[in-house]
């Protein structure tokens, strides 16, 4: 996939914090152009005026997109109203970046634009990440994209009317790195439990409180937004107070997580429970396979039958696990197991996914 123009729609905007739809766009970035869209900021003042568009460059290829909806509350409107104003839209976007065609259009946002044709594209792509029991339309964002790709099988959906053109890939990998012996982990035990996320809404806060209370001499690292980010609003507040073994560094920049886990010696995935949603894949779990040591984490679909990864069914299961860990830690992190982990993520490298998906969409 090279000299394209690309439209990226994507429901994180950019900032500190990454997840697939960043590193996507990065790695696209290095042999064509590439037009991050922001979900959109707010509506207009004049409703049937102009779509306001600013942009600002990240680099040489990649482009921030910023705009305003013509409507309010646009999808809540009437499905025929929705249609012509995301068609408008489109072609106002496209006319401000001076963009007679894209060569392709990739949604990750199955809540804005859900009819692709709307764009003047040559191929179109919706990439599901995640599940999204609260889309009305997905089903048409699938049926009007030239193809789909979903990081799981187990990814469900009542929307979806034709599985045969959805077409799996697993999340990728970032191997851009940044060489800097200056990083420092906080914390006076010998041994680091780390997790990397959504601090705010994702972590099962209570149960990683609990860990740290029955390990005082293990020091537990929080990598990840706190507060609201570009990542998410954070929904509520927990009033937890941590015990000292708990170090919170807040966001850090993507390019230097790995250098933060490769100082630490165990990698956690601690998930609260949402409702009507399984935990089935996450797009952190390569990080934390390439530093080579061990994952413990929650039950996950995506990984049930791949002993790369240590699962836990339940809170019990885990607290047993994690204690079997500690006593023998060297084993679970030996130099046998470290490549292995580290080549299983190395193979799924960001490079990897954007040439398979090049071959499946130009085979359509």
């Amino acid at each position: 996939m090279e000299n394209k123009t690309i439209l990226l729609i994507s429901p994180e905007a950019w900032g500190t914090n990454f997840v697939s739809k960043h590193h996507y766009a990065n790695y696209l970035a290095k042999h064509n152009t590439v037009y991050f869209l922001n979900p959109v900021t707010n509506s207009t003042i004049n409703p049937l005026g102009r779509v306001k568009v600013n942009t600002n460059n990240i680099n040489k290829n990649l482009v921030q997109v910023n705009y305003q909806n013509l409507l309010p509350r646009l999808n809540s409107l009437p499905k025929f109203i929705q249609k012509y104003i995301y068609k408008k839209q489109a072609q106002q976007i496209q006319k401000a970046l001076n963009i007679v065609k894209f060569d392709i259009v990739w949604s990750f946002d199955p809540f804005r634009f859900c009819n692709q044709k709307v764009w003047c594209s040559d191929k179109t792509i919706y990439h599901t990440v995640d599940f999204h029991p609260k889309s009305k339309y997905e089903s048409e964002i699938i049926t009007s994209s030239s193809i789909t790709f979903s990081i799981s099988k187990h990814i469900p959906s009542k929307h979806i009317t034709n599985k045969n053109n959805i077409q799996i890939i697993n999340h990728g990998f970032d191997n851009i790195h940044v060489v800097n012996d200056g990083i420092n982990i906080p914390g006076e035990n010998i041994i680091k439990a780390v997790y990397v996320g959504n601090v705010g809404n994702l972590l099962d806060k209570n149960r990683l409180n609990k860990l740290a209370i029955n390990y005082p001499k293990i020091d537990f690292i929080l990598i990840g937004p706190s507060s609201n980010s570009n990542l998410s609003i954070i929904s509520n507040k927990d009033n937890i107070t941590y015990p000292n073994n708990v170090f919170l560094l807040g966001e850090i920049k993507a390019s230097l997580i790995d250098l933060y886990l490769k100082k630490c010696d165990i990698n956690l995935l601690i998930l609260k429970k949402r409702e009507g949603i399984q935990n089935i894949n996450s797009h952190k779990l390569m990080h934390y396979f390439y530093s080579g040591n061990i994952t413990i984490s929650d039950f996950l679909l995506d990984y049930k039958n791949n002993s790369i990864l240590n699962m836990a069914q339940t809170e019990q299961d885990y607290n047993v696990l994690f204690s079997e860990v500690i006593k023998n830690l060297n084993n679970y992190n030996s130099n046998e197991l470290k490549e292995k982990r580290k080549q299983f993520a190395i193979s799924n490298s960001y490079d990897k996914k954007i040439e398979e998906i090049s071959k499946l969409l130009y085979s359509k």
